[in-house]
């Protein structure tokens, strides 16, 4: 957390690492800032020599919390700080120990042992504060791997690092006052902000009063409001607004890289004085100059000596002086010429700027989150946007859903095998052949009981043999370490390395084991076609959601799609308390917008086969109908595929979304549709994909979408877990995991079509279902005149020319009268 100032009562509180300057410890190496050995052997070896210390000695205490207080140019300074290790010397003097890890056969360099040494004697010196006796401080060195133990007892003069401290205090009250200053201007150009629009659409008006009473309460807002109303251009100008006056910051995040271009826009129109900066993270492999993710000193000439390389330069003060809108491109091509990472530029420059855009993950993944969003920070200044929030719910099951693969295991098992006699390299290859029987003959125990088939998979909920996967941990990580020596001693670092992978898998799997203790977990052993798995099912991720969003001054949700709000609000872990809710309705002309159910169709699993060929038929006759480009979304691929097959509409290219396609790919097919002279494709895809949520399709882009079945998601044990915990929980259990996730995808779906007043098109529903419940209740009111969704009932073709020659008509008659 960084320091924090009140002005108002000249106090600061500031912890150790304050006082550390930054270049300073940034000489603990780039490998060290999510290394390996920092993220996962550091604490293990931490915690090993602490419970041996205090079973050895009774005065021995592991993590003191230490504050110390002081004035300094007549601000009260609060100083925090945990200490390692105290105990109490033979002596009777207070003893601090500051533990570090280093690797085998390592040696620190001495930049890198005097930040160390210095960290030990700031918590000696607030130690003296509080007690008033003598005290001593020593440097722990652990050589990983081998456990060897180096003491160094420092030595210090009281005076001189008083003065060390103070004069750093100065140096962060001046870089305060400079602060204050911008602060000063932010809080001037927030006054100035106007909407980049020269009026409010229909709906803004309530969205920004909602996101401004939200601001001022220090409220969260979950918001539904149709696709097209400008709803992140009406979240956002408050959002900023209020964060350039309070000093707060905005993080803008999103399921989709096409979401992130839309907040790009919006800010690039409400920044045009440059009062602010904004940046757009990428994700670090697109970030990568090396050629290959991999992430030390000693392999990648971006990250030797980035600190230095930063500070002489000066690459982030050029970036921030040259744009006020910071994007990948640019941050990457500086980065390179100037022989420094990109990727951790973007995390420096994001630290600097008030206002950053970026994947959900980098909030609430706890392996990627950035360091600002740790379980400990401090989140009071941050204001969270979060764009299509319903997608958070799947996402952060996802985070605390891990497997364990045998396949992976036994592949890397022999291809090490036979590739390499080392005896390290076979000693790995034991391992992984051991991890992947232990995997099968769990998995075949455990589908001998009860079979669960669903989806081409074998699956049933069982415990899992934590025991033996404990005892394989100390042995997996003995061999991890020899393998990162082995690969410094013979330069053999390389990007996707297997056993780094499955390292890594096992590990967040064993962490993920540690969380399984209620019902908002199951376990299961499965077998598909990849072969044996375990897996680890998070049903509820509210708990671990909520733990970021509680923390923050306030998160706005925004969707089409967040019916009902109790769903929604209980699954993403917002205080009841704390959460206001607001439903907007859209504001587009009914005349429109034609909606059609197809009755005679039925997509359900069991029906759907003997379907297959009207829907082909039907389908093709309501694209046929359409006078421009048509969207047809599935709710699988396999689905999709037997439709494709059988589908033919003279006259219309028929484009196919495949489940293999690349960004590269995914782009074409958006070209043909923009540069479509003839109006005249018809792009198959699925619901829930990257054409059907995210994407905008503006102006005559499309003018017909159909949507085959409530595109429920895929009968799986997964699914019918769900089913149940939800069923115990809201008494709503098909409901909440089968429909409500559907009918998200087919409203999302429908919301690609009218993005603006003047847009015109046809909305065609291919399934009996959508007329009964509990579809036909998530249907969008305005989609139902007297709510009674048999009016709605026709052939798609027929309803389409019907509507397309009315406006066709209407639009004759506007030229005949033009004057």
């Amino acid at each position: 957390m960084p320091p924090r100032f009140d002005d108002d009562q000249s106090r600061v509180e500031l912890s150790v690492a304050d006082l550390l300057e930054r270049e300073a410890a940034g000489s603990l190496g780039f490998g060290q800032r999510g290394g390996y050995e920092r993220m996962w052997l550091g604490q293990a070896i931490h915690s090993r020599y602490q419970a041996e210390a205090e079973a050895e000695d009774p005065s021995y205490r592991r993590e003191v919390a230490l504050t110390a207080d002081l004035v300094h140019r007549g601000w009260q300074v609060h100083l925090r700080g945990r200490a390692d290790g105290l105990r109490r010397d033979e002596d009777g003097v207070l003893v601090v120990e500051e533990i570090k890890s280093l690797r085998r056969g390592g040696r620190l360099a001495p930049a890198t042992r005097e930040m160390y040494q210095r960290q030990a004697l700031l918590y000696a010196w607030m130690l003296r504060q509080e007690q008033d006796e003598e005290v001593r401080a020593e440097l722990i060195l652990i050589e990983i791997g081998s456990d060897a133990v180096e003491t160094e007892r420092l030595e210090v003069s009281w005076p001189a690092l008083d003065g060390e401290i103070r004069r750093r205090l100065s140096a962060l009250l001046r870089a305060h006052q400079a602060e204050r200053a911008a602060a000063a201007e932010r809080r001037q150009a927030a006054e100035e902000l106007s909407f980049p629009y020269p009026e409010l659409r229909p709906g803004q008006g309530e969205i920004v009063g909602a996101v401004e009473l939200a601001l001022d309460h220090q409220d969260h807002l979950l918001l539904q409001a149709p696709t097209g109303i400008g709803k992140t251009v009406a979240a956002l100008y408050p959002a900023l607004r209020f964060a350039l006056s309070q000093e707060k910051r905005v993080f803008v995040l999103t399921a989709k890289t096409l979401q992130q271009d839309m907040a790009m826009q919006v800010l690039d129109l409400l920044n045009g004085e440059s009062a602010f900066h904004s940046l757009r993270l990428r994700a670090k492999a697109k970030m990568c100059a090396n050629g290959e993710v991999i992430c030390h000193e000693e392999y990648c000439p971006y990250a030797r000596d980035y600190y230095s390389k930063v500070q002489s330069s000066g690459v982030l003060s050029r970036l921030l002086d040259d744009y006020a809108t910071l994007e990948p491109e640019p941050i990457f091509a500086r980065a390179k010429a100037d022989e420094v990472c990109p990727f951790e530029i973007s995390l420096d420059l994001s630290r600097q700027s008030q206002v950053v855009v970026c994947d959900y993950n980098y909030a609430f993944d706890p392996y990627v989150a950035l360091s600002s969003f740790g379980p400990d920070e401090d989140l009071s200044d941050v204001i969270l946007i979060v764009d299509e929030i319903h997608n958070l719910v799947e996402r952060g099951r996802g985070y605390y859903s891990p497997s364990l693969s045998a396949a992976d295991a036994a592949r890397l098992s022999e291809t090490l095998l036979l590739s390499s006699s080392l005896p390290l390299l076979r000693r790995i290859s034991g391992l992984a052949a051991e991890l992947s029987q232990l995997i099968e003959e769990w998995v075949d125990s455990a589908l001998e009981m009860e079979l669960m088939p669903s989806s081409g998979e074998l699956a049933v909920e069982t415990g899992l043999p934590e025991e033996d996967i404990w005892l394989l941990r100390p042995r997996f990580d003995e061999a991890f370490v020899d393998y990162l020596e082995y690969q410094r001693d013979t330069k053999s670092f390389r990007a996707n390395d297997p056993w780094v992978d499955l390292y890594f898998s096992f590990l967040r799997f064993v962490n993920a084991m540690m969380l399984v203790h209620d019902d908002a977990f199951s376990t299961l052993a499965l077998r598909d076609t990849e072969g044996a798995k375990l897996q680890i099912l998070c049903k509820d991720p509210s708990q671990f959601l909520g733990r970021v969003i509680g923390r923050t001054h306030s998160t706005i949700g925004l969707s089409a799609t967040l019916s009902p709000f109790d769903f929604y609000r209980d699954l993403l872990g917002f205080e009841g308390a704390r959460t206001a809710t607001l439903a907007v309705p859209a504001p587009f002309p009914p005349e429109n917008r034609c909606v059609v159910i197809d009755s005679t169709v039925e997509t359900t699993y069991r029906q759907r086969e003997a379907h297959y060929g009207r829907i082909a038929s039907r389908l093709a006759d309501f694209a046929a109908s359409i006078p421009g480009n048509s969207l047809a979304l599935f709710p699988s691929y396999a689905f999709l595929a037997q439709i494709a097959d059988r589908l033919e509409v003279p006259g219309k290219r028929i484009l196919v979304q495949q489940r293999s396609d690349s960004d590269a790919a995914r782009e074409e097919i958006l070209a043909a549709l923009r540069g479509s002279l003839f109006n005249d494709v018809l792009l198959l895809a699925v619901a829930g994909g990257v054409f059907a949520e995210g994407v905008d399709y503006p102006g005559d882009m499309l003018q017909g979408v159909a949507v085959v079945g409530p595109c429920l998601p895929a009968v799986t044990l997964e699914r019918i877990l769900l089913r149940d915990y939800f069923d115990q929980r809201f008494e709503r259990g098909f409901e909440y995991a089968f429909v409500v996730p559907g009918m998200t995808r087919v409203v999302q779906a429908a919301g690609r079509l009218l993005r603006s007043p003047n847009d015109r098109g046809v909305i065609a529903l291919f399934d009996r279902r959508f007329l009964g419940q509990p579809y036909r209740q998530y249907l969008p009111s305005e989609w139902l005149e007297n709510d009674d969704p048999q009016e709605l009932i026709d052939d798609p073709a027929r309803a389409a020319r019907r509507f397309f020659d009315q406006h066709h008509t209407e639009g004759q008659t506007l030229v005949t009268r033009k004057p």
